[in-house]
C-alpha cells in the first residue's frame, strides 16, 4: 500500500539521521482483522473512512516500482536526456551485486563517477536509484573531516554503518577527493585512506541485502591513487555534445513558453561547452530578462506584489533576445576564469586587407569542418602559425575565424601558464587542451608562442621548466588528431626562436605571414574597417562655423608643436 506524503512536513524533510524521506511511504499488509473464518477473497478494497492502519514494525526491502513517469518531466525521468549513458552503465555496473547468487563476490559493488561541476552526477545517480528501486543516502564528505586522523575515521565508518541500516541502499560519497587530504590538504592521510579502503574492499557476508557505494568526484586527479584503485568501476560523465545539449532544452523547456523565432538547435550550438548545471543557469537569467522586459514594457511605474504573483502565475514567453541577453551574461561571467571558451563576436569586416592570408586560414578551418571524411581517410590536418610585426591583426584575424566558423575560441597567452610550482606548467597546458576538447569545435590560439616554446636546451632556467612545457605542449598537439573539432592557431613575433619540433607535419606547419599594409587599397580598406562604426559627423550650420580667428590659433598651436 502506497501512502504519498503530501502535505505533511515531517515525512519529506531530513531526519536525524539525514536520510532524505521518499515522497511515498509503503506499508506491507501482514494481517487483515475482522476477516470472516474461511472466506477466501482475491482482494480488498481500503476505505478511507473506515479502514484502520496499525504500525507493528519497521522492515528493509528494495522500493516498490514506481509509477510510470512522465517523459517531458526532466528531473524525475528513469532516462534523463544527456545521462541516459551514464546511467545505463551505472545500472550495468550495480545490477551484478544485487542478485542473490552473487552473494559470492568479495567486495563492495563500488562506483567512482567523475564529472565537471553541475554535470548531472546526483542526478544520474537518483535515476539509478529509480531504476534498481533501491534507497539513497547521501553523505557529504567535507562533514566526515575533522581535525584528527581518528575523529575522520570513526565518521567514515559511522556512515557505512548507517548505510546499512537503510539496505538494501547506495550509498553516495559526495566529492570523495576531501577524504585522504591531511589537515594542510597537501599530504595524504594514510590511516583514513587504509580505513576506506577496507570498507569498500571487504563485504560483510552477513548482510542480506547489498550497500553500493557511488563516489563523485569534480578532479579525478586529486582522488589519492588508493581510494581510486579500490574502486570496482569507474564511470566519467563527459561534456555533452550538440545533440545531447539540444535533447537538454528540449526536456527542460518543455512546461516554458517560447517565442516562435527562438531555435533551440541554433541555442545548442552556441552553448558549447555548457552542462546542465549551466543550461539550469541559463533558463534562470532568460526568464528573468523576459520578466524585465515585459515589465518595463507594459508596467513602467512598476507592480504591486499581487499583480506580481497574478503575473508570474499567468506566465510570460521567453524570447529570442532573452536568451541572447541571458547567454552574454553567462559569457562575461565565465570569461573571469583563466581560460574560458567563447564565441567571440568579430567579423569580416572588422579586418581590412589580408584577403590572402583570410583565404589560406579559411581553406585550412572549413576543409576538415565540411569533409570530415577526408581525416578519417587518412589526411594530416595541420596547425596555422601567424608570424609577422605586431600590431599587423594575428588576434583578430583567428577570432573572425572563429565567428564565421560558428566556433568557440579560447585564447592563452605564453606566460600565464607558466608556473613556480613543480608540475604545475604542464598541468596548466593539460588544462587548456582539456577545456578545448569540452568546448569543441574550438579553436586555440596561443598568443606569443615564442615566450611558451621556445628551443629546448637554451631557456636557462635550472629547474628545467620551459622544456617539460614544450614537451607537453608537442605530446597534446599530437593528441588532437583524434578530435577532429579542435584547431590550434599560434602567433608569435619571432618564428626563429620557436623549437623545430613544434614545426613539423602534424603540428605548426603551415605558416602565414601578417605583414603591413603595402599598397594604397590595402591601407583604405584598413582605414574603413577602423572607422565603419564611427559616426559621420554632423553638417554645421553658419553659426557653428569655426571663424578665421579659431583657424589661426589652431595653426599657430600647430606649428609651436612642430617647432
Amino acid at each position: 500500500m502506497c501512502v504519498p506524503t503530501f502535505g505533511n512536513a515531517e515525512f519529506i524533510e531530513l531526519n536525524a539521521d539525514k536520510f532524505l524521506r521518499w515522497p511515498e511511504l509503503y506499508f506491507k499488509v501482514k494481517k487483515i482483522v475482522g476477516m470472516v473464518e474461511g472466506e477466501q477473497s482475491e482482494g480488498y478494497l481500503v476505505d478511507t473512512q473506515n479502514t484502520s492502519l496499525y504500525l507493528v514494525g519497521s522492515t528493509n526491502s528494495t522500493v516498490p516500482s514506481a509509477p510510470a513517469y512522465n517523459s517531458n518531466e526532466f528531473w524525475s525521468s528513469l532516462s534523463p536526456a544527456g545521462l541516459s549513458d551514464v546511467v545505463k552503465q551505472l545500472c550495468n555496473a550495480l545490477r551484478p551485486h544485487l542478485n542473490c547468487r552473487a552473494s559470492a563476490l568479495s567486495s563492495v559493488g563500488s562506483v567512482l563517477l567523475s564529472g565537471p561541476s553541475g554535470s548531472g552526477k546526483l542526478m544520474a545517480v537518483r535515476a539509478v536509484c529509480s531504476c534498481l528501486n533501491l534507497h539513497l543516502f547521501k553523505v557529504d564528505c567535507v562533514s566526515l573531516c575533522s581535525d584528527t586522523s581518528a575523529a575522520t575515521e570513526e565518521k567514515v565508518q559511522m556512515a557505512f554503518s548507517q548505510a546499512q541500516q537503510y539496505q538494501p541502499c547506495v550509498l553516495l560519497l559526495k566529492d570523495i577527493e576531501v577524504l585522504g587530504r591531511d589537515r594542510d590538504g597537501l599530504g595524504e592521510d594514510a590511516r583514513v585512506i587504509a580505513t576506506l579502503r577496507q570498507l569498500l574492499l571487504d563485504r560483510d557476508p552477513a548482510l542480506s541485502h547489498p550497500v553500493l557505494v557511488i563516489g563523485t568526484t569534480c578532479k579525478l586527479q586529486n582522488v589519492p591513487t588508493d581510494v581510486q584503485t579500490a574502486f570496482l568501476h569507474e564511470v566519467k560523465i563527459k561534456t555533452p555534445s550538440e545533440d545531447q545539449r539540444r535533447s537538454m532544452l528540449s526536456m527542460l523547456t518543455a512546461s516554458l513558453p517560447l517565442g516562435k523565432e527562438v531555435s533551440l538547435s541554433k541555442l545548442a550550438r552556441r552553448t558549447a561547452g555548457f552542462v546542465l548545471g549551466d543550461f539550469c543557469a541559463l533558463l534562470s537569467h532568460s526568464s528573468r530578462a523576459a520578466c524585465a522586459r515585459i515589465q518595463a514594457l507594459s508596467f513602467p511605474g512598476g507592480l504591486s506584489e499581487e499583480v506580481e504573483r497574478d503575473f508570474c502565475i499567468a506566465g510570460f514567453p521567453v524570447l529570442e533576445e532573452d536568451f541572447n541577453a541571458a547567454l552574454d551574461q553567462l559569457h562575461d561571467a565565465h570569461s573571469q576564469a583563466v581560460g574560458a571558451p567563447k564565441i567571440p563576436s568579430v567579423s569580416w569586416q572588422d579586418i581590412g586587407g589580408l584577403q590572402e592570408v583570410k583565404k589560406e586560414i579559411l581553406d585550412t578551418i572549413q576543409l576538415p569542418l565540411e569533409h570530415p571524411e577526408l581525416l578519417s581517410l587518412g589526411l594530416c590536418r595541420s596547425g596555422l602559425l601567424l608570424y609577422g610585426p605586431p600590431g599587423t591583426g594575428k588576434t583578430l584575424l583567428a577570432k573572425a575565424v572563429a565567428t564565421t566558423c560558428t566556433m568557440t575560441f579560447l585564447s592563452v597567452k605564453g606566460p600565464e601558464l607558466i608556473n613556480m610550482y613543480v608540475g604545475q606548467s604542464e598541468e596548466n597546458v593539460r588544462n587548456v587542451f582539456t577545456k578545448a576538447r569540452a568546448a569543441a569545435p574550438c579553436i586555440i590560439f596561443f598568443d606569443e608562442l615564442d615566450s611558451l616554446a621556445p628551443s629546448r636546451g637554451r631557456s636557462g632556467d635550472s629547474g628545467g621548466v620551459i622544456d617539460r612545457v614544450v614537451s607537453q605542449l608537442l605530446a597534446e598537439l599530437d593528441g588532437l588528431h583524434s578530435s577532429r573539432e579542435v584547431f590550434v592557431i599560434g602567433a608569435t613575433n619571432r618564428p626563429d626562436l620557436l623549437d623545430p619540433a613544434l614545426l613539423r607535419p602534424g603540428r605548426f606547419d603551415k605558416l602565414v605571414y601578417v605583414g603591413i599594409s603595402e599598397d594604397r587599397e590595402s591601407q583604405l580598406q584598413v582605414l574603413s574597417a577602423v572607422t565603419r562604426n564611427l559616426e559621420p559627423e554632423k553638417p554645421r550650420t553658419a553659426v557653428d562655423a569655426p571663424s578665421l580667428d579659431m583657424f589661426k590659433a589652431r595653426l599657430d598651436g600647430a606649428w609651436s608643436i612642430l617647432v
